[in-house]
């Protein structure tokens, strides 16, 4: 508590430096409404139909909350501002994030906060974002590379250099001397691999070619074909208790693990997920699917709030209001969104008006003693998430069904690997 209140005493102290301008600062600023309230609008480029609909539902309830604490921020310190967010389906396309960003900048937005969901649509984004006055709070991209000191975009999660440590230490930990990778071909899998396999080797671990496949696939039988052989050809040679098939995919792994079961080698492997399936519902919501994952111990890692063992309190309280609101358990990245957003805010209230550049110099200052949820959002030079921690996922049966729950956890500063149990 006294950390929070710390955090809030600063910015209040910050903010007060600065006038709010009611003018026309910018020709992107929203008018001033007749009551002498400013409406400053955010964007929001959110996944709602396609890859995890929850994820997204959960993201929307997730900045509405930290806009509704946003606006009774700004009156209790006494300025005449109002946040608002417009929201847009990019249905995890990147053509349509493109031209959503442009219709919706058109209409005046240049703050866009928790966007877009994946690395794929922020790469398609990236250009037009750094050649006009617009700033991105990102709170789920994660390829490695993407970003550079100087650029309009700030991605408060760490990038996936990270989430291939985390995964590199869980399976040497667990005696796993071989991997088959199954991988999704963006600029995400592809850069999660490359970061995994040269780990991986260092480490003594061997890594069969596996299986890249198009982001467009829907049938994954000879998919699963292919992964078989060589997982057979790998328990020949070490072991089935030292094999993996690592999944760096999106929602795809239900497909995936469904063509796999009825291939029995598949199914005496180990199992490991990444950030981009870990979680989903998906998983569990199917009884031959989740009992396929619990037969394979499938565990998949996500950024940290906390660790295995505890959740602070703050993002246990906003967790509880999401769930509450809209069935949806959120993940990291959806409370994220959270942050994206009152960042956004305080910068903005910070500076006075909607004057990008401004404001671009300001997230990281904000960022710098901003950790509202527990979790630092201080970020670095290329203006990514300075260092998190890693949680494992696992899925679970318990008298309800079966359900998602906190398996390890990976400590970045000492490179650990520890489970619950320990």
């Amino acid at each position: 508590m006294k950390k929070k209140n710390r955090i809030w005493i600063y910015s209040l102290l910050v903010i007060m430096g600065f006038f709010l301008t009611l003018g026309n600062s910018c020709k992107k600023c929203d008018d001033p409404a007749p009551s002498g309230i400013q409406t400053v609008n955010f964007g929001a480029l959110l996944d709602l139909t396609v890859y995890n609909p929850e994820n997204g539902l959960a993201t929307k309830a997730a900045i509405q909350f930290a806009l509704d604490d946003l606006n009774s921020y700004a009156a209790t310190a006494g300025r005449n501002v109002k946040f608002t967010c417009s929201f847009a389906d990019t249905k995890l396309d990147t053509t349509e994030a493109k031209n959503l960003m442009k219709s919706m900048y058109a209409e005046g937005i240049s703050m866009f906060v928790a966007s877009p969901f994946s690395s794929g649509e922020l790469k398609a984004l990236t250009p037009f974002v750094n050649q006009n006055p617009i700033v991105v709070i990102n709170a789920s991209s994660t390829a490695v590379g993407m970003n550079h000191a100087g650029s309009h975009i700030f991605r408060i999660v760490t990038d996936d250099s990270f989430q291939a440590k985390a995964l590199i230490r869980a399976a040497i930990t667990e005696g796993v001397k071989a991997i088959i990778p199954v991988v999704r071909n963006d600029i995400w899998g592809n850069s999660l691999l490359q970061g995994f396999t040269s780990g991986f080797l260092a480490e003594g671990g061997f890594i069969y070619p596996g299986v890249v496949y198009n982001t467009s696939e829907t049938a994954f039988t000879s998919l699963a074909n292919t992964v078989n052989s060589q997982v057979t050809e790998a328990i020949a040679t070490y072991g089935a208790n030292n094999v993996a098939v690592l999944a760096m995919t999106y929602g795809e792994i239900t497909g995936i693990m469904t063509a796999a079961i009825p291939f029995e080698p598949l199914g005496l492997v180990k199992w490991y997920g990444c950030d981009g399936n870990a979680q989903l519902k998906t998983v569990i919501s199917d009884d031959a699917l989740a009992a396929f994952a619990l037969k394979t111990g499938f565990i998949a890692p996500m950024m940290g709030l906390g660790d295995a063992l505890y959740t602070p309190v703050f993002a246990e309280q906003l967790s509880s209001k999401i769930t509450s609101q809209t069935g949806v358990v959120p993940g990291v990245f959806a409370l994220s969104a959270y942050d994206a957003t009152y960042i956004m805010g305080l910068a903005f209230l910070n500076v006075g008006s909607a004057d990008m550049g401004r404001i671009t110099e300001m997230i990281p200052l904000v960022c710098r003693s901003y950790a509202q949820m527990g979790l630092s959002r201080q970020l670095n030079a290329n203006n990514d998430l300075n260092q998190a921690d890693y949680i494992f996922w696992k899925a679970f049966i318990g008298e309800n069904g079966y359900y998602w729950d906190k398996f390890a956890s990976w400590m970045s500063a000492s490179d650990t690997f520890i489970s619950r149990g320990q």
